[in-house]
């Protein structure tokens, strides 16, 4: 039995082989008594192989375990990964109840869109509205700091709706035709179909329409008071 314990103690850093290695090691080394004193060196020699084996086999196990951790964690902290994951998150469909809370965000945003607009056109000397939603963005409403539009931006940006301006008259003979159209489409695949679209003009006045295209909301959309 101890020669046995030391033939398996040879592949103790397989777990089972080890354990078998040394529950035999210790019969072996109760069994034996003075008169086989070569046996006994043999089923302790199975138990300090099969020991020191399972040992190194755990401290592997804990400094390959803490590389492991540490790398895992400085993935998580890189800019590009993070970037990476929101990427893919941001193209993960919506449920019901989510969607329904991103097409209340995306009229909100829609509103300030056109409050920013209209203070554009009040600060303006030709009295036109801006055309360039960066402009629009960068702007501002009065009184916001540059955190606030920087916050109102990456709401823009993270939005599951498109928000665009089009339609925008040129000026003819210095004189503006002070005139746009703004569309919020919701983006699939994140928005489920028949998701409402939102659209405005520089009356102020927004609709919504679902399931449709923004022609139809500007044609026949609910105006939403």
């Amino acid at each position: 039995m101890a020669r046995a314990a030391l033939g398996l103690s040879i592949f103790a850093f397989v777990l089972p082989l080890g354990i078998a290695a040394i529950v035999i090691g210790h019969i072996a080394e109760r069994q034996t008594d003075e008169e086989t004193a070569n046996g006994n060196a043999t089923a302790r020699a199975a138990l300090w192989i099969a020991y020191l084996q399972i040992a190194l086999l755990t401290l592997i196990l804990v400094v390959v375990g803490g590389l492991f951790y540490g790398t895992a964690r400085g993935f998580q902290r890189d800019a590009m990964v993070q970037r990476v994951f929101r990427a893919n998150d941001q193209m993960q469909p919506l449920d019901a109840e989510s969607a329904r809370e991103a097409e209340g965000a995306a009229l909100t945003i829609v509103n300030q869109l056109i409050a920013i607009e209209d203070q554009i056109r009040r600060h303006r000397e030709d009295g036109g509205y801006s055309c360039e939603f960066n402009e629009v963005i960068d702007t501002g409403l009065d009184g916001t700091t540059d955190a606030e539009k920087k916050t109102f931006d990456l709401r823009v940006a993270q939005s599951p709706y498109a928000f665009a301006f089009s339609h925008c008259n040129p000026t003819t003979g210095g004189i503006p035709s002070a005139a746009y159209q703004l569309t919020a489409i919701p983006r699939p695949p994140r928005m489920p179909e028949g998701s409402a679209i939102f659209c405005a003009d520089q009356t102020g006045l927004v609709r919504r329409v679902h399931g449709r295209t923004s022609l139809d909301c500007f044609d026949h959309g609910e105006p939403i008071q």
